[in-house]
């Protein structure tokens, strides 16, 4: 079904009735006039089928009654019968095309939704010859126009996929739509609209929450289940997001204008209370809805019709400062925003590649997904139409990418009889937003193996910019992604503990296709303790410490800044490549270029030692370049505290 005929109300006044001056018709037949008006009646009543019957008898008396075929187009159109809608419009501008002529958009736009492109792009294109550029109508008329050749286009240029529906563990016969799914790809989450009781003129309907999860990512999806009390409620709960751990959801509650809400995952596996986002977000009196969050937590995406936008639902974002408060709320941008929908954004894992739906970008039915990029000055780059047969003729909303950008999941109603159903696809390459991979950690005390909440810290080891921060939960597990292309220092931390750092280098050594499990010990603070600088390095047969070592040596002048009774002794090793009697004195030489590096920077040399080990103490075996890494190696030893 499409969102704009979802959006209609009960009682719905054609566009031409509005326009027409009263009682001045085309014909002067009484009688036909009187069953005219008749059927004007019945269609303000919804009785479609009446009225268009009585239409019928209109036209067979009079076959030059504009009115009564404009008047069909429009109830052609309300049921979506578009073809029958094109028809009519054509059928009245047949007549005279000077009596109703905005009928050649209406002509136009229902040209376009029953797939005659050609034909669409071409009424669009005459009725543009005949009004200003500052009608209300140019923009309408321009992208009917541009939406229809680039159809032609689209279809004619198909990508070789074949976007394929879930098991009915997820899809059933009531609509499914606004997947969310978690990085590791294995906690899926849909919105489901299920009947409640008749009410008004049509079914009421209410939308809740479900999830399904699985094993693994080549495992099958379990049955969807409703996610429960508290979170669902006799009101609709929707278009949610989860976190990159699956930790906590952000999702849309909607009784009167839609709010954003958010539920934490129990110990219990149950979900938490949920709590409403600040005022700064839930505007009152208005909807604020469709949430995404960012992978690293401080930045959320969502929909809302407040204020100073662009027109209809607009994309905006919300960000949080070091403290973790919600301090600004800001529109995306003319680029991304339109006078018509944007809906259902997505952030991706990668933090700077934004999926969103519209139908005010040029696409081949009344939502098509597209993508777009932050830029390196903040703005985003111009949106990309996913293309055929991702999108189609229906309604295609509610993109999510795996992690790694190979999978892609969202809601299409491309399948008549099956309404709105989830479906999956391989992203092709040139949609793909930047490879992630996900860290999924564990962090315990060292001594006896007991989890701890600690805090976590993912640092760009260039820019010395914090990519992502977080705390483990009670059990010490955590999930932080790691975008590709960078390298990480990340730090774990935990007062009365001494730092645990760890190195990614996703330009040279790993992928996004393996998945890190690590259990991090922490060692409490104690004299005794060694520590590997797992972000200190140095070139090849070199002892000049290289930039990105700066960043964890910093860390370390603080630690004994703020501890002044802290002496260490910095331990060098290598590998066992080249002359063992080089390798000592190279390990030497490196110890004592990291143990200046301190000493300059205000730690008093009477606190520090130093000593090489070469390659007598491998930490693993050097049959491996992964091996030879790891060994290659400083480490701080506490001498005293």
């Amino acid at each position: 079904m499409r969102a704009s005929v979802i959006l209609l109300l009960c009682f719905l006044f054609p566009m031409f009735l509005l326009a027409q001056p009263t009682r001045r018709y085309s014909v002067q037949d009484k009688k036909a006039i009187e069953l005219y008006e008749k059927a004007v009646s019945e269609y303000h009543y919804q009785y479609y089928a009446q009225a268009l019957n009585t239409l019928e008898k209109v036209k067979r008396r009079k076959a030059k009654f504009i009115e009564a075929y404009l008047l069909s187009a429009q109830i052609y159109e309300a049921l979506q019968q578009f073809e029958e809608a094109y028809q009519e419009n054509m059928r009245a501008l047949a007549l005279d095309s000077t009596f109703y002529p905005r009928a050649q958009l209406d002509a136009a736009r229902v040209a376009f939704y029953s797939q005659r492109y050609a034909e669409g792009a071409l009424l669009a294109e005459r009725y543009l010859l005949k009004i200003d550029k500052n009608d209300k109508a140019f923009f309408s008329a321009t992208q009917i126009q541009k939406s229809c050749r680039f159809s032609l286009w689209a279809i004619a240029h198909p990508l070789t996929i074949a976007p394929q529906p879930l098991p009915s563990t997820v899809n059933t016969r009531y609509d499914e739509y606004f997947p969310s799914i978690s990085a590791d790809e294995q906690t899926l989450s849909v919105t489901r609209l299920l009947p409640t009781l008749e009410h008004g003129c049509r079914e009421a309907m209410q939308e809740d929450l479900y999830l399904s999860h699985r094993s693994a990512i080549d495992s099958v999806w379990q049955e969807a289940q409703d996610i429960g009390k508290p979170v669902s409620s006799v009101y609709n709960e929707g278009a949610q997001s989860l976190s990159a751990d699956g930790q906590r959801m952000y999702y849309t509650f909607c009784n009167g204008p839609c709010k954003i809400l958010y539920s934490d995952l129990g110990e219990d596996g149950k979900w938490g209370k949920p709590i409403a986002l600040p005022a700064l977000i839930n505007l009152p009196n208005v909807s604020t809805k469709q949430p995404s969050i960012s992978p690293d937590g401080r930045t959320l995406y969502f929909t809302s019709n407040r204020p100073g936008g662009y027109g209809g639902y607009d994309v905006w974002c919300a960000t949080k400062n070091e403290k973790g408060e919600w301090v600004g709320v800001h529109n995306l941008g003319e680029t991304v925003n339109t006078p018509w929908e944007e809906q259902s954004p997505f952030i991706h894992f990668d933090n700077k590649t934004l999926y969103f739906s519209s139908n005010g970008h040029p696409g081949l039915g009344d939502l098509d997904l597209f993508k777009t990029t932050l830029q390196q000055d903040s703005t985003w780059s111009t949106p990309v139409n996913l293309g055929y047969p991702i999108n189609t003729p229906a309604t295609d909303m509610g993109l999510v990418i795996s992690a790694s950008g190979a999978n892609a999941y969202y809601a299409s109603s491309r399948n008549e009889r099956q309404g709105m159903d989830i479906y999956t696809f391989p992203l092709p390459d040139t949609l793909r937003p930047s490879p992630v991979s996900y860290l999924r950690g564990t962090v315990q005390d060292a001594s006896n193996g007991r989890p701890l909440i600690a805090h976590y810290q993912l640092i760009d080891l260039s820019s010395g910019e914090v990519v992502m921060h977080g705390e483990s939960d009670a059990m010490g597990h955590f999930l932080v992604c790691l975008p590709m292309g960078r390298q990480y220092a990340l730090f774990a931390s935990r007062d009365g503990y001494f730092d645990h750092s760890l190195h990614f280098d996703f330009v040279g050594l790993h992928s996004a296709s393996a998945p890190f499990r690590q259990t991090i010990g922490l060692m409490p603070l104690k004299t005794g303790v060694t520590l590997t600088l797992r972000n200190v390095f140095f070139d090849t047969d070199s002892d000049v410490l290289n930039p990105t070592s700066y960043l964890e040596l910093d860390r370390w002048c603080k630690v004994m800044t703020d501890r002044p009774n802290m002496r260490i002794q910095i331990e060098g090793h290598t590998d066992n490549q080249g002359e063992a009697a080089y390798n000592q004195q190279l390990s030497e030489r490196r110890a004592n270029s990291v143990a200046q590096y301190l000493i300059e920077k205000g730690i008093a040399p009477t606190r520090i030692t130093r000593k090489g080990f070469g390659e007598s103490l491998p930490a693993q075996s050097n049959d491996t370049e992964e091996g030879r890494a790891a060994n290659r190696r400083t480490e701080c030893r506490i001498v005293a505290l």
